[in-house]
């Protein structure tokens, strides 16, 4: 039987700013994450995944929508759900400088958080060793500071940071972008081999396409707030429903510049440098180069259009 981590349903934000009008960051979005298998949340900036993240941590709280932990349903709107999701999910950010503290080295910020959740106070220096070594550092990193460590590094130290609460959901925000190309591969196979070893649930959240469907087993795309394809990552990018999921995907560069070349060639996607925000009907509708007029009057809704595969699409790519 499969044992759901995490399931989101139909969560919502809306920001209120003073002298203007409302916005919706985030409508409807839901989720089931199975334990030890990766979700993969992806989509261009602003289109609601941090701000989903972020609810995820406790870090914000949700309009409205019911988050469930292991069956159970968390009160997204109670202060009390940061320390009731802390030890269980667990962040890391896409910079991994901005979430350690300059002033303290490795070894003080993996003690402090040990320390803060009342873990392994009778041998401290052997957990922080083991948090280290299960990220591929050795001791000797611990007596360093944030800026005497390399990108790479510093994401290791972030992992292990999250690890050391030992939780069983890690939300990774982007935790790739901001590194070089070449420590991307390592840091992902180190997720992986994580995963693996600690049998963890992850929701990783990315714009990156190809990273995405790498490390993901289900898959959400998201656009402007709303969840417009989901699925198994062999459907979703092997068979796209979704319009701007075909968009997104032949965005992704090609190994063959001759085959790269033809592509864009024979592109028909619009180009459209601003999302627009309608205020009825597909909000993709602008943008969309199949768009006829139920597109621009009727909000589609999220609908399996094939065993396991869901598109929000009045008329999908292949039916």
């Amino acid at each position: 039987m499969v044992e759901v981590a995490l399931q989101v349903r139909e969560v919502s934000k809306v920001y209120t700013r003073r002298g203007a009008s409302d916005v919706a960051a985030l409508s409807d979005a839901s989720l089931k994450l199975e334990r030890g298998t990766t979700f993969g949340i992806v989509g261009e900036s602003g289109c609601g995944k941090s701000t989903l993240a972020r609810i995820l941590v406790g870090l914000e709280a949700p309009t409205t929508g019911e988050l469930f932990l292991n069956g159970s349903l968390i009160d997204l709107k109670s202060k009390a759900r940061t320390s009731t999701l802390a030890r269980d999910i667990q962040l890391v950010f896409q910079d991994p400088f901005s979430s350690l503290d300059p002033r303290m080295t490795v070894d003080k910020t993996l003690r402090e958080v040990l320390h803060v959740h009342r873990l392994h106070s009778q041998d401290l220096v052997g957990r922080v060793t083991e948090l280290l070594s299960m990220v591929g550092l050795s001791r000797r990193f611990a007596d360093r500071y944030p800026h005497e460590l390399s990108g790479g590094q510093a994401q290791r130290v972030a992992i292990a940071r999250a690890l050391a609460v030992e939780p069983k959901i890690l939300v990774l925000d982007e935790p790739t972008s901001a590194l070089d190309v070449s420590v991307r591969a390592e840091i992902i196979n180190l997720l992986v081999a994580v995963q693996t070893e600690l049998h963890l649930s992850y929701v990783f959240i990315s714009h990156d396409l190809a990273m995405v469907r790498h490390v993901s087993d289900q898959i959400a795309v998201m656009y402007l707030g709303r969840v417009v394809e989901c699925g198994p990552y062999d459907k979703v990018f092997d068979t796209r429903l979704h319009p701007y999921t075909k968009a997104l995907g032949d965005a992704v560069v090609l190994p063959d510049p001759q085959r790269e070349k033809a592509r864009n060639a024979a592109s028909s996607e619009p180009v459209q440098s601003a999302l627009e925000r309608v205020d009825r009907g597909c909000p993709y509708a602008p943008r969309c180069a199949y768009v006829q007029d139920r597109c621009r009057e009727e909000l589609p809704a999220l609908d399996e259009k094939r065993p396991g595969h869901f598109a929000a699409c009045h008329f999908p790519l292949v039916s």
